[in-house]
């Protein structure tokens, strides 16, 4: 791999500018939702002064044993703590080396510069799967993941290439690594033996064995490692319900169906599967369309099924005709096709497993495209080149090639950066929120109950469950905000994800500190009477969505409540 970039400083270079240009806006948007639960545990494993065993492999982790991630993302929060721009420098650095990965890979099995550039820049500059970059809680997770798996098939190809049984033993060893970051890449194992097929030079099965013994050994200790905390593990009350698992026929159904959605999903943005999925409504399902509009649920699941597996059949036919097409020209590059269509469909298989309501999806999340997009990256790389190739005249193939390749850069990079826009707008109101608000109060009673009530309601809840635009609790937030900003809080108000839940609502007192947050005046009151709360020790705030203003109201709160006493 160093050898393959040592002479390819410029390709570095554009990798890296290209990255920054695209994703510059990253670091002036803020934290969204899950990291507020993450930065919530960290503070508990600290104020409780957990041992190490217990933060990375016991609390709070249910069915996920990610160790590794648990402890990089603690150490970015120990030494960025809530400043978010570092976070963001860190995510775009990571996508880069991915991308580096990436270009090495397409080189090692094509041998040719151009698909291999090309390739790094579709996977550098997705905007389907720019979630795992932008969105901080799942960085180190999905693209941490995703590193270790290029590396474990990099060295897998290196050791098809020159036969030395300790690259196939170090490429176990990074697969095992990856799975300590993200349980998904589980199906790598499976993708190995199809490389091998395609790759291998001796193909017999005494040489299976031995290719393979490192990945037997290592993969049945992993195993191990799962059932062993599966037995003796930290599980939550909510378990039983996240691990009930559907019929078999469901099970057949999504093995067919899911894979599909991969492929398409994999190469069409969400935005544009939903806007088509639309239309198919409008024009097929009147009965489903409500003053011209289509019921957004129908449009979302059976819409959208419709036309995923429409864009799958046609994607599979398109790369039918190029594979007989590189065929007769006795090419390569039909063995890669195979190759990248066996890895998109085979890392659809953990979605297929997915137990509870959770696993019931049309559309797939970009984050859970990440790792897909590797060679999804490379096969639409070799499409591009073969399409041009067939136009004959090297001159117009050339033309043609650059013409995609562009049109692809620019229509990525104007999602992601629309995308990120978006961010900082909404990052900007939350920062005024949590600012106002520290600003104000600076410095908290030891009991003290925050009220902030909103005009609107959002993220689609019901209209008469307003909130402030906080995609997870406000009083969690608040907590970690204030607990940042000088106030210490002991452990128990970080523990279980106290007032996570987005409309999350209660007080409690520990250690002698009490603290509460509330967004109805109605719940207000009751824990008033409850707790016999001095109404001294309330701060209260209105959210005026329409002008974007946070303003103090906790005289007029204060006076209402003596009123009602």
């Amino acid at each position: 791999m160093r050898k393959i970039l040592r002479s390819n400083y410029f390709l570095i270079i554009i990798y890296i500018l290209l990255a920054l240009l695209v994703f510059d806006k990253l670091s002036h948007t803020f934290f969204q939702q899950d990291e507020w639960a993450i930065f919530g545990n960290y503070l508990y494993w600290e104020k409780a002064h957990l041992n190490w065993f217990d933060r990375l492999f016991m609390y709070e982790q249910d069915t996920h044993i990610i160790p590794l991630s648990n402890f990089f993302s603690y150490l970015q929060f120990a030494f960025f703590r809530i400043n978010f721009a570092p976070y963001a420098l860190v995510s775009i650095g990571i996508h880069t080396i991915n991308t580096l990965a990436v270009y090495c890979l397409t080189f090692l099995l094509t041998k040719q510069k151009k698909i291999s550039f090309v390739a790094g820049i579709i996977f550098l500059t997705n905007s389907i799967t720019h979630q795992a970059t932008t969105w901080i809680a799942t960085t180190v997770g999905t693209e941490g993941s995703t590193f270790f798996i290029l590396l474990s098939i990099i060295l897998f190809v290196f050791y098809l290439q020159k036969n030395k049984l300790f690259l196939a033993l170090i490429s176990a060893i990074f697969l095992c690594v990856s799975l300590l970051f993200k349980e998904t890449g589980i199906f790598v194992f499976m993708f190995f033996p199809i490389l091998w097929l395609l790759y291998a030079k001796n193909k017999n099965y005494k040489v299976f064995i031995k290719d393979f013994s490192p990945f037997f050994l290592l993969g049945i200790s992993y195993v191990v490692f799962r059932i062993y905390f599966l037995l003796f593990g930290y599980v939550s009350t909510s378990a039983p319900e996240i691990i009930s698992q559907p019929g078999l026929m469901t099970y057949l159904y999504r093995a067919i169906t899911i894979p599909l959605k991969f492929i398409a999903q994999s190469f069409i943005p969400m935005s544009y599967i939903i806007l088509f999925a639309g239309s198919v409504i409008l024009l097929g399902y009147p009965y489903f369309v409500h003053g011209k509009i289509p019921d957004i649920q129908v449009v979302q699941t059976i819409g959208s099924d419709i036309v995923s597996y429409t864009i799958a059949i046609i994607i599979l036919l398109t790369c039918l005709m190029i594979i007989k097409y590189l065929k007769r020209k006795k090419e390569e590059g039909s063995k890669l096709i195979i190759l990248c269509l066996s890895f998109i469909f085979l890392s659809s298989l953990p979605f297929i497993l997915i137990p509870g309501k959770a696993g019931y999806f049309s559309l797939v999340d970009g984050r859970h495209l990440y790792l897909t997009s590797i060679f999804s990256s490379i096969l639409l790389s070799i499409i591009i080149f073969a399409l041009s190739d067939y136009l004959g005249k090297k001159r117009i193939a050339f033309l043609v090639s650059i013409f995609i390749v562009l049109a692809i850069i620019a229509f990525n990079a104007r999602q992601i950066r629309s995308d990120l826009w978006k961010q900082i707008a909404d990052a900007n109101v939350r920062k005024s929120i949590l600012e106002k608000i520290v600003n104000t109060y600076p410095i908290l009673p030891k009991k003290v109950i925050i009220y902030a009530e909103s005009d609107s309601s959002y993220y689609g809840l019901p209209i008469d469950e307003k909130i402030l635009p906080f995609f997870s609790g406000f009083g969690q937030t608040l907590l970690v905000w204030y607990n940042e900003h000088g106030e210490s809080f002991p452990a128990c108000f970080f523990q279980a994800k106290y007032l996570y839940d987005i409309t999350g609502e209660g007080y409690k007192e520990c250690d002698g500190r009490g603290f509460g947050y509330f967004r109805k005046l109605s719940s207000l009151k009751k824990a008033i009477s409850q707790f016999r709360i001095d109404p001294k020790a309330i701060i209260a705030f209105r959210y005026i969505s329409n002008e974007n203003k946070l303003e103090d109201i906790g005289i007029e709160i204060k006076g209402e409540l003596a009123l009602w006493k």
